[in-house]
């Protein structure tokens, strides 16, 4: 019942959340479906491999608060085309210069999640004065040795392990309202998201879910940077941000308590709260 509950909350604070608005705009030929929302400086944030960018969330809306906020949606996911032409985590950097040109923006706020914020991290070496601030979630982008990443392609027919993987509870309120009530039918945009995610990340990582080359070029990020992890993430452990750290001199490394791998989700206030002052410089 608690459950239940809460995911009418949840979803009534979505129905609430009126700051942003859709639309698709054409990047290079690419049809980009992009939300955006608020007043304020730049922020732009790189959504994760679970797709969270085809609706305006209440954490976006707390961001607008204080931000003009962009969520873009990446090539192959939702109704992003031009994922044909997208073969490695470069190109996705490369498509994402030419929105910010499309857009007209100069510098800005730039982070993502997990996978959004490899294609951040990217970005910012290869165009440090376009990032004013840089924040990194969740990312993997090395290989750490002692803490290998698991194969998630291996168990994504057990519904238990993902739900471990991406929740420090993953028998919570938030496992269900994000993944669904263990033997809840999806719906059909749940698989069909499911498939994008999967298509998406097998081209991007399946030979190698990592850049040899990341480390040797991070000293270009000039920028202040948040490293936010969870301190109970399974699917890429803290261990991979303070790899990022080794590479970031001037990098603020922290942990969310009893927080796995998604905590916009599962710790959205401590979560918010702490992007929106680090940009904020406060």
């Amino acid at each position: 019942m608690f459950g239940t509950l809460k995911k009418l909350a949840y979803a009534a604070r979505v129905l609430l959340s009126r700051r942003g608005e859709a639309e698709t705009i054409d990047v290079c030929g690419r049809p980009t479906l992009i939300f955006s929302g608020g007043n304020g400086p730049p922020f732009v944030y790189l959504h994760s491999t679970l797709g969270e960018s085809n609706r305006w969330l209440p954490f976006y809306d707390k961001w607008a608060a204080t931000f003009t906020t962009y969520v873009p949606t990446h090539p192959g996911f939702h109704t992003s085309g031009g994922f044909d032409r997208i073969d490695t985590i470069e190109d996705m950097a490369f498509h994402y210069v030419e929105l910010f040109d499309t857009l007209g923006l100069d510098q800005v706020c730039l982070g993502g999640v997990s996978l959004g914020g490899w294609i951040a991290a990217e970005f910012a070496c290869r165009w440090p004065e376009r990032v004013a601030k840089l924040w990194i979630s969740g990312s993997p982008g090395f290989w750490v040795a002692d803490e290998p990443l698991p194969d998630l392609f291996r168990h994504v027919n057990d519904p238990r392990k993902v739900r471990e993987l991406l929740f420090a509870d993953p028998d919570g309120a938030m496992a269900d309202l994000v993944l669904g009530r263990p033997g809840e039918e999806r719906t059909d945009e749940q698989v069909l998201s499911a498939y994008q995610s999967l298509t998406a990340l097998a081209r991007l990582i399946w030979d190698r879910p990592y850049s040899p080359k990341l480390g040797s070029r991070l000293h270009r990020v000039k920028c202040p940077v948040l490293l936010l992890w969870g301190d109970t993430d399974r699917l890429v452990p803290p261990a991979y941000g303070r790899e990022y750290a080794k590479h970031l001199p001037q990098a603020e490394f922290r942990t969310i308590k009893d927080c796995g791998h998604l905590g916009m989700f599962e710790r959205e206030g401590e979560f918010v709260e702490a992007i929106r002052a680090f940009c904020r410089g406060t």
